[in-house]
């Protein structure tokens, strides 16, 4: 039966309306249940549209800040629950590669390829620059400290950098050598003990920050590591990049090692990792997808789709209810979720055999 064409106007007009409720401040609607927001990263200029490749994102502890850098140098800051942009910082000359918000939600410490580290300070009123440090080389990736008080920063050179924040501006940051010359990732474990650092030649890089001797490395299988991550209660330190698995190291009485176990997440490389809680680990591929496992049982839970590209960066807010991702396509989405009540993929687990 023909609709009738005051009807088909009426219907066309609730449509338009709820588009143009969504589409405020580079907020579109969300193509999976899941999400909650797409956000994009447009020129940084008022003329210029080119989309921007995102490969940095954070939230704050509480959910509430998201933040965003690619390669127009620019960080953007949004408020997570609706989408609005809230500012835009401007103080790199080159790629933005990692950023991180400090436990207190109030800082963001982010690095990029122009050898430098900003801290921003955004309480009350314009976000504040009021920490810029030059590393050795290009940087990859940020960690804080635990305690706030400090950030670690690797890429592009052969040593781990952690620069006391309390210390005045010419201070010569704390080196530690890397277990090779390109370094991705960098974490600290929860508890501040640990810090890890990995890259190109595979090697998983760990330094105890109470015991005295020297690094520990991890095993490898020599393939590039573009991610790491410890879980919330610091009992396991997973591992992702070119290798067709993620490593799970779990903690005993001496630290980490041994033989991990491992999640087989072929055919995409991973570029980005995340613990929502303890035992659920977000994993961001070159096939698009944000792949949910059980760190424990190691099977797949779910998989979150919308992406078109490379999904390389995750990050998570401190109740693990809010997961954000940034990709490769120029978007950023924003992911409402509960750790403990996801749904089983319909596909079969794909793990390897238990080794511990």
């Amino acid at each position: 039966m023909r609709i009738p064409s005051t009807r088909a106007a009426t219907m066309l007009a609730l449509v338009l309306c709820t588009l143009a409720l969504v589409l405020c401040a580079g907020a579109t609607l969300a193509s999976s249940p899941a999400e909650r927001l797409v956000l994009r990263m447009r020129g940084a200029e008022a003329d210029d549209n080119r989309p921007t490749v995102v490969t940095a994102v954070a939230i704050s502890g509480d959910g509430q800040r998201i933040a965003a850098g690619g390669d127009d140098h620019h960080v953007r800051i949004w408020n997570a629950a609706d989408g609005v942009a809230l500012n835009n910082l401007t103080a790199h000359g080159d790629w933005v590669r990692g950023a991180r918000f400090a436990a207190d939600g109030r800082r963001l410490a982010t690095v990029s390829a122009d050898h430098t580290v900003c801290l921003w300070s955004l309480g009350v009123g314009s976000p504040e620059l009021v920490v810029r440090r030059l590393a050795g080389g290009a940087l990859q990736a940020v960690a804080w400290r635990p305690d706030g008080q400090a950030v670690a920063t690797a890429g592009f050179g052969d040593s781990l950098r952690v620069f006391d924040l309390d210390a005045a501006d010419d201070a010569a940051p704390e080196e530690q050598g890397c277990a090779c010359e390109d370094t991705r990732a960098v974490a600290f474990s929860p508890d501040g003990r640990w810090v890890a650092a990995a890259g190109r030649n595979g090697v998983v890089r760990m330094w105890d920050q109470v015991a005295s001797g020297g690094p520990r490395d991890l095993p490898s299988d020599g393939r590039r590591v573009r991610a790491l991550a410890f879980s919330p209660d610091g009992e396991t330190l997973a591992a992702g990049g070119d290798s067709p698995a993620v490593r799970l190291w779990r903690r005993d009485r001496d630290g980490f090692g041994g033989v991990p176990d491992e999640l087989l997440v072929r055919p995409g490389k991973v570029h980005s990792l995340a613990f929502l809680d303890e035992r659920v680990l977000a994993v961001g591929d070159t096939q698009n997808e944000i792949t949910l496992w059980d760190a424990e049982t190691r099977a797949e839970r779910t998989v979150l789709r919308g992406h078109t590209g490379t999904v390389a960066a995750l990050a998570v807010s401190d109740d693990g209810r809010r997961l954000v991702s940034g990709s490769f396509d120029t978007t950023v989405r924003v992911w409402d979720l509960d750790p403990a009540n996801l749904p089983v993929a319909t596909t079969a687990a794909k793990t390897a055999p238990k080794t511990r």
